[in-house]
Parts: structure tokens; C-alpha cells; sequence
């Protein structure tokens, strides 16, 4: 019964922190979106080509900043050496597939339902998470 409890708790906890790192690296990562967005509609033209590519910049620096975080505060994995390779190859390819599957929606909420890109950056996030936190509890950083 008392590891049962413990085990309950710690799953919490888990949960807990893996919010408090998503939030920050929800706010970091739509803060470089925004941020390149701007700066790219400004340089590039058409209008897609200044979004999407703010899109690929901000989620390889999220998913670099979301890696060191979610390893060291969330899942608290104490992989070291060349398994961290792997650890980061794993974790990638869980936000490489909320990634791409991102950019689909977002292309999809611009140019067909005609929402404003830093808008529908926004709306996503709710998917991209959910997605993210299964990927990762059950592959990325898998005991």
C-alpha cells in the first residue's frame, strides 16, 4: 500500500514538473516563433516561406532547450556519456514528429482557414503538447 502511494505520488510529481518545463518552454519557444516571424516577413516573400521557416528555427532552439530541461528536471534521467546520444536521438524524434505533424496544421490554419500564422502557432500548442508528453513518457526518456 505505502509503495503504491509513493508510486502515485512520484507519477504526480512527474506530471507536475513536466508542465512547469512545458510551460516555459511553450512561452521560450512561441517567444523565438514570434520573434523570427517578424523578422522573416520582413526578408522573405511569399508570406509561407517567412512563417514555416520561423516555425523550423524556433522548434529545433525549443527542442534543444526542451531536451536540457525535460532530462534534468522532468524526467530526471541520469543517462551520461554516449547514451546521451541516443537519449537525444529518441527525444527529437518524438518532437520531430509533433513537429512536422505542426507545420501541417499550421500551413493547413493559414492558407486554407485563412488564421493569422502567429494566431494559429498559438491554437496548436495544446496538440503539439499532448503529443510531446506521450512521446516522451513512453519512448524518449523510457526508463
Amino acid at each position: 500500500m505505502i509503495k503504491i502511494a509513493r508510486d502515485l505520488w512520484l507519477n504526480h510529481q512527474k506530471k507536475v514538473r513536466f508542465v512547469l518545463v512545458g510551460v516555459w518552454n511553450t512561452i521560450f519557444g512561441y517567444l523565438v516563433f514570434v520573434t523570427c516571424d517578424y523578422l522573416f516577413e520582413r526578408l522573405f516573400s511569399p508570406r509561407y516561406v517567412a512563417y514555416i521557416s520561423a516555425a523550423v528555427l524556433s522548434n529545433i532552439l525549443a527542442i534543444i532547450n526542451a531536451y536540457i530541461f525535460h532530462k534534468h528536471i522532468t524526467f530526471q534521467s541520469t543517462v551520461r556519456g554516449r547514451g546521451i546520444l541516443i537519449e537525444f536521438a529518441r527525444f527529437f524524434s518524438t518532437y520531430l514528429f509533433s513537429m512536422i505533424l505542426g507545420l501541417i496544421l499550421l500551413s493547413f490554419s493559414v492558407e486554407a482557414l485563412g488564421i493569422e500564422p502567429r494566431l494559429s502557432a498559438a491554437l496548436l500548442i495544446p496538440v503539439t503538447t499532448i503529443i510531446s508528453y506521450i512521446g516522451h513518457a513512453r519512448f524518449s526518456f523510457k526508463p
